[in-house]
């Protein structure tokens, strides 16, 4: 199973409304809790199974404007690692890749983004 899903509204903290902050949560966060949660049971019985999630640096950087969107990356890579641990048993691999930055978002937008 492989999930890729991110949002980013961005803003500072302080300017974060809370539907601004649940919108991020439940697209970039809960829906990976989510999925696990469901693949669990066809991944367990079928004796071998693997899911790749997609991360970004920002789980592990602070990035300009982007404090959300790192806080429900980081959430993602501690799942990661937890549930690693947790279906290690029944024989399911978990891992996740972190992007620098997704296809929608040109190479000099990023650069100008990261020294702005």
């Amino acid at each position: 199973m492989g999930s890729s899903t991110s949002s980013n509204i961005r803003k500072s903290v302080v300017d974060f409304t809370d539907a601004g902050f649940s919108t991020l949560m439940a697209a970039n966060f809960e829906s990976v809790f989510h999925i696990s949660q469901l693949a669990y049971p066809p991944l367990k019985a079928s004796g071998v199974g693997s899911i790749v999630f997609t991360s970004s640096v920002s789980g592990f950087v602070s990035l300009k404007s982007m404090p959300v969107q790192g806080a429900t990356k980081g959430a993602i890579n501690q799942l990661t690692k937890t549930l690693a641990c947790e279906w290690a048993k029944d024989n399911i691999r978990r891992s996740s890749t972190k992007n620098i930055f997704q296809q929608c978002v040109s190479e000099h937008h990023f650069l100008l983004l990261m020294v702005s």
